[in-house]
């Protein structure tokens, strides 16, 4: 396993899955949960993972390399902002990813990217993907937490409304493309045809 890095591994898995109808973070792709699948990638980068969920939400059983905390949304159902806000409060490093569970098919390759521009002095990182920001597939200095709490203190729930307080550095396609030529990291699952596409997409790979 490569070497580790002094970052934290943010997951968040307390999303409402309502286009899915059921909870997304314990649906299994090849046998394994899409949960399990998102900790696999970062424990590839990450030091520790913290995994984010809604009030009472029942995880599938995850193994990690790494040390492994789980907390709940501050406010349950208003969005990842405060998901993100609850992780960044529990992180231990200064330095940390943050990533849906319901993206099967995310690059380490990609991940440290982002670390990389983090750690060069921004605040936050995120990749631009289709013409639009990924903020679920992105990296936040831990000092961003004041600025995302006063945000969400002021009613403020989406991810991106903090991008100009931050200085965000948007990483474009030109830039992550060496690491990720198809950009499968920012695949998600939100519906039950995206799921069986992804699970086709394993089982095709998995052929080859």
């Amino acid at each position: 396993m490569p070497a580790r890095i002094d970052v934290t591994g943010i997951v968040l898995a307390g999303g409402r899955s309502t286009r899915m109808g059921t909870d997304k973070a314990s649906m299994a792709l090849d046998g394994v949960p899409l949960l399990q699948r998102t900790v696999m990638v970062l424990s590839e980068v990450a030091a520790e993972i913290v995994v984010v969920r809604s009030h009472q939400q029942v995880l599938p059983a995850v193994e990690s390399a790494r040390p492994i905390a789980v907390v709940e949304d501050a406010i349950e159902g208003e969005g990842p902002l405060i998901g993100i806000a609850a992780g960044l409060r529990r992180a231990s490093h200064d330095l940390a990813l943050v990533v849906a569970c319901d993206m099967p098919f995310l690059q380490p390759s990609l991940l440290r990217l982002l670390v990389e521009r983090l750690a060069a002095g921004r605040r936050f990182v995120v990749p631009m993907y289709g013409g639009r920001p990924q903020p679920l597939c992105s990296a936040f200095r831990r000092d961003a937490l004041p600025v995302l709490e006063a945000q969400i203190a002021a009613g403020v729930r989406r991810i991106m409304a903090v991008s100009d307080a931050l200085e965000a550095d948007r990483v474009t396609p030109e830039q992550w493309s060496a690491v990720d030529v198809n950009g499968r990291s920012f695949e998600n699952v939100n519906t039950p045809e995206e799921f069986e596409a992804a699970r086709d997409s394993i089982a095709s790979l998995a052929d080859e």
